[in-house]
Formats: C-alpha cells, structure tokens, sequence
C-alpha cells in the first residue's frame, strides 16, 4: 500500500500543479499587465519598447532559478529531518538562510541589471535604424524594473518553500496581491506624461511597487500567527461540563481521536517563522552552512536557464533589429501572452522534481520499474491535459488582443500568430513534463549536453530571419514563433526517446543485479 501510493495518479499530479504555478507566474503576469496597461494608455511605440526590455528582466530573472529548486528540495529535506518536532527549527533554519540568499542575490542582480541595461538592449536591438524613443524607453523600464529584483528574489525564494513544505495556497495569495497592486498602479500612472513616470516608466514603477507590497506581506504573513480561537471555546465548554461522567466521556473521545493525529502534517507556513525572524534579519549575510548547501544547484540549474532564455533572447533581437514598430508591439503582446501562461506547463515540471525522487533513490527492482513507468506516463498525461487547456485559451487570443492595443494593424499581427501559438502549447505541457521527469532521474549530464546545444543552435536559426528579411522577403512575428514551436518538437522527440532509453536501461539493471 505503501508503494502504490508513492505512484501519483493523473488527478494528484494536476492538484499539486495548478497551485505550483504561482512560483513561475508571478513576474510573468505583472508585465503582461504592464502590456495591457501601455498599450491602451500610451500606444504603441511605449508597448514596441517592452519588447526588448521586458525579455531582459523576466528571462534575466529566470538565472535566479537555482534559489527556488534549492529552497523546495532543501526546505522539503528539513522537513523530513525535523519529524514529529513540533518546532520545526531544521525547517526555520532552512527557510531563513534562504531567504538571506535570496536578498544578497536579488541586490546582485539589480546592480548587474541596472548598470548594464543600455548595453543589453543595444545588444538585443544592434539596429541604429531603431526609433531613439523605443531604445531610451527601453533601457529607462530596464533600469526601473532592476530595483525589483531584491524583491522577486526573496518573494521567489519564499513561495518554493511554501511548496516544498506542500502548502500550495500562499503563493497564489501574494500572486494575487501583487497582480491587484500592480492593476491599480498601471492605472494611475501609465496615463502620467513625464517620461519618468509615465507610459512604460511608469508601468515599471507600479510592477516594483507591486512586488515590494508582496514581500512585506509573505514577510508579515510568515513572521506572525493567527490568533486561536479554539483554545477560549475549549475553556467555555469545560467550564459548563461540571459532571464527572460527562469530562470522563470527553476525555475518552480525546483518547481515542489521539491515534489518527499520530502523525501531524506539514507546518503551517503562516507564523513559522513567529519569534525566530526579525525584519532586520533579511539584511545579514547568509551563513556559509547555507552558502554550500545551495552550491550544488548554481552551476546546472543556471545552465539550463541560460539555454532555455538563449531562444527567447534571440526572438527579441529579430524582432527588434529587423521588424518596423508594429510588429516589435505584436511581438511584445505574444510574448506576454507565452510569459503568462507557459508557467502552467513550468509547474508540471517543478512537481515531477518533487515525486519522481521518491522512487527513484530505492534500489532497481522489477517494482522500482514499474512504478517509474507508470509515474512516466501519468505526467505524460497531465502534461497533455495541461496542452489541451492552454489550446482553448490560445484559441482566445482574438477576443482578449483588442485589450492590449488600439491600433488594429498590431492587432492583426497578433491574430494572424493565434494557430502557431495553439500548436506551440499543446506540446508544452509534454515538454515541461518530460524535462522534470529526467530531473527528478538526475540525468543532469543529458540535460546539459541538450541545453548546450540548443544554446547555439536555436538563435544561430531564429538569426537567419535576418537574412531573409535582408533579401526582400518579407519576415513577421509568426515567422519567428513558427521556427520556435519547431525547436519545441525536437525538445519534446528528445525527451521521450531518452525517457524510453532510460526505462530500457532500468529493465536491463534489474536482472543483471
């Protein structure tokens, strides 16, 4: 019974997931409210200026990656170790030298972004031809947005222990908060005409906002606990039970309720922090215990961010170096629209990270195989139910382009991309599916080796657009998402032929073992 329930089920994986998304989703989501909010209030050429900017500061975000698959893995591990404790303090530990990495790492960041952002967008642009509005605008949201990413950090760190502690509602709670925020900031200062507050300056400034109101509220959130209301109405009912028999009565019910709570669940993230965190303590420097605990983490999970943002570093330089003004507005709307729901996908894989290991680590047997398998093939199937629910939405896509600009050229830019993109995520469900399925396996050295490929691989082809646009022909956003779900067919071929190699492998062990 024991190991039967080791193999999640279809609906289980799906439980787990849908939450899990408010760890990739929540930056996502701020800049395609941004997007919405520029382009109605202030037009087009505002919006063409996210497309380079908003491709460096989300993807560029995406190198601190290795703080949440350490968090969740180091987090959860804690967890196991501190048992029936009812202190958590292995648990504590852990989350809050997470949190202290996270912030070092987040000013880090900020400090590289914001130094560097002129030189990144030129390098993404390298157009001289370019509109000197698009660039300076650019480059000012880049620099805004950099003061965010202390914040993102901590935030990012924060939900994946939420997750590895298997409490899935939090992060959707400060997703949530932050989108509202973010909502209402847009709206009162996208419409602003100084160049430092307004139009995509101040779309930057009210994601920053957005992101600060969400950490002092995931901070407050694990810093205090609710207030206990059972203890005073346990008090009343005592106080009226005066007759023997009847506490006797009651304490044998106690007795015998005492035996289905023998093993207490996940701590409760909210207050378990409460008296062993101070606001001050996400300044001080994390202990070197938790430095070299994360070290392990940095090098292969940043390499395969690297590959992963190469492709979509690539898209935004055609577009921004060879596309007019129109189509860098209708590729910025796109790639809000992929940033925004692609975490649906991006959850399949984190929760595969967290069952698959479970199974794995037990020694090859002809049992170990077949739970693999069978766990195999029922993230398959989530990940193609996620594909057909993403394909519905992408179906939508011509309802919901009128609320992100008013120029009805970009609108039919966007349009004409709506059946690539349906295509393109009805396999990302698999894709993602498959990529955490080898994670949980460890087979990082594959991962690697594919990822290095596709670092040179995919640009080098989205580049020769270029050179077709050079030639007279002409070139669009769907050309571009086109050579891009392209590259998601080779991912999602390679993953189940080195899935399908690995099973093969496993049958082999068990009998020569």
């Amino acid at each position: 019974e024991h190991q039967e329930s080791d193999v999640p089920g279809v609906q289980r994986i799906l439980r787990f997931a849908i939450p899990a998304v408010g760890v990739w989703l929540c930056s996502p989501l701020l800049s395609l409210i941004d997007t919405s909010a520029v382009g109605i209030l202030s037009g087009t050429v505002q919006q063409a200026a996210l497309a380079p900017a908003v491709s460096i500061t989300d993807y560029g975000a995406l190198l601190m990656a290795f703080l949440y698959t350490g968090t969740t893995n180091l987090v959860a591990a804690a967890q196991e170790k501190d048992g029936n404790d009812e202190n958590h303090e292995k648990t504590q530990s852990t989350l809050v030298g997470a949190l202290q990495l996270a912030s070092y790492v987040g000013v880090g960041f900020s400090v590289l972004f914001g130094l560097s952002a002129k030189l990144l967008i030129q390098t993404i642009i390298s157009n001289d031809a370019v509109d000197p509005v698009v660039f300076r605008t650019a480059v000012r949201y880049c620099r805004i947005r950099s003061l965010g990413l202390p914040a993102a950090a901590v935030i990012g760190s924060a939900q994946a222990a939420c997750l590895g502690m298997q409490d899935m509602k939090s992060p959707l709670y400060v997703l949530l908060a932050a989108a509202v925020v973010n909502l209402f900031g847009d709206m009162i200062l996208v419409r602003n005409p100084n160049m430092w507050i307004g139009g995509a300056a101040g779309a930057a400034w009210a994601t920053v906002l957005s992101q600060y109101t969400a950490l002092a509220m995931f901070m407050a959130w694990l810093k205090f606990k609710p207030r206990q209301r059972a203890s005073t109405s346990d008090s009343r009912r005592t106080e009226t039970n005066g007759d023997d028999s009847t506490m006797e009565s009651a304490s044998a019910i106690a007795d015998d309720s005492k035996p289905r709570k023998k093993k207490p669940g996940p701590p409760v993230t909210r207050g378990i922090l409460s008296g062993k965190f101070r606001g001050r303590d996400l300044v001080r420097f994390p202990t070197r215990d938790t430095i070299e605990k994360f070290s392990p983490y940095v090098v292969p999970v940043s390499s395969m961010s690297i590959g992963r943002i190469s492709g979509y570093l690539a898209m935004s330089h055609v577009a921004a170096s060879t596309l007019g003004t129109l189509e860098m507005a209708a590729q910025q709307i796109l790639f809000s629209f992929f940033c925004c729901f692609i975490p649906i996908c991006e959850a399949l894989n984190l929760t595969a990270q967290s069952f698959v290991p479970r199974i794995f680590e037990r020694k090859p047997s002809p049992t170990r195989t077949d739970e693999l398998k069978r766990t195999i093939i029922n993230f398959i199937k989530a990940g193609g139910i996620a594909g057909g629910a993403l394909v519905a939405i992408m179906a939508c896509i011509p309802l919901f382009s009128p609320c992100f600009s008013l120029d009805p050229e970009v609108i039919t830019k966007v349009n004409s991309a709506t059946p690539i993109f349906a295509f393109l995520f009805s396999l990302f469900g698999i894709v993602n599916s498959g990529e955490g399925l080898l994670l949980g396996q460890k087979d990082l050295g594959f991962l690697g080796k594919a990822y290095a490929i596709w670092f040179f691989a995919v640009p080098s082809v989205m580049c020769r657009l270029k050179t077709v646009a050079a030639s007279g022909i002409a070139v669009g956003v769907k050309d571009m998402w086109a050579i891009f779900s392209l590259y998601q067919i080779v991912r999602v071929t390679t993953w189940m032929c080195r899935l399908r190699y690995l099973h093969t492998k496993r049958k082999t062990e068990q009998y020569t073992i």
